[in-house]
């Protein structure tokens, strides 16, 4: 049954008809012939049968399968990276977007005592955290900005990075929220999780 419907079977009865009447024909024939034109008549009948039959065998055999080859789509990376123009301590601008894989980002105030106790528990965490590139962000400027890196024990690691940014991409980007927010990132650039607030290091930790 094909869509509640009786597939239909291919009818080949009228061909056996045919070839069982061409037969009887060729018999019949057979009679009024003499004995060289009986020899002639013989060949010519074999070739016929043979044809005949080659017919009849494909008509029967099942139509062969084709493989339906489908075209594979690319599969598309979805950077969700917010889209912020960082300035870099030697005055360089990099955008969010280029950030590589297993990002966190940490806005943040420096004079924020949220902010410095989030810093100082991550400082004394930092082992869960290096299979990541850590960005802490801020408004702020760069004299405040290194004072609390080397306050909170951050400053000089390969995968912390302290940078600045403008109050308005962080609004276009974020909406107003309270600071520390953390935002962590996974290997495809997709967001794991976002805290926004003072958070536990342990609930961060757990989202790694």
């Amino acid at each position: 049954m094909v869509g509640g419907h009786a597939k239909q079977k291919k009818d080949f009865s009228g061909i056996r008809i045919f070839s069982l009447h061409f037969f009887q024909c060729l018999l019949r024939v057979k009679i009024f012939l003499n004995k060289e034109e009986h020899k002639k008549m013989k060949k010519t009948s074999i070739g016929l049968i043979i044809a005949m039959a080659a017919i009849i065998f494909n008509c029967n055999r099942p139509p062969e399968k084709r493989d339906i080859i489908k075209e594979s789509k690319p599969v598309q990376v979805i950077n969700e990276y917010p889209n912020m123009t960082l300035i870099m301590t030697d005055g360089s601008l990099r955008m969010t977007k280029e950030l590589p894989a297993k990002s966190i980002l940490f806005l943040y105030f420096p004079d924020c005592d949220h902010c410095q106790r989030e810093a100082l528990e991550i400082s004394n965490h930092l082992k869960a955290f290096e299979n990541y590139s850590l960005w802490f962000i801020s408004t702020a400027n760069y004299k405040d900005i290194e004072r609390f890196a080397r306050d909170y024990k951050l400053f000089g690691y390969a995968n912390i990075h302290f940078v600045r940014t403008e109050m308005q991409d962080v609004i276009n980007n974020f909406g107003a929220i309270p600071t520390p927010s953390v935002y962590i990132f996974s290997e495809e650039k997709k967001l794991v999780k976002a805290f926004n607030g003072e958070t536990k290091i342990e609930e961060i930790i757990k989202w790694l």
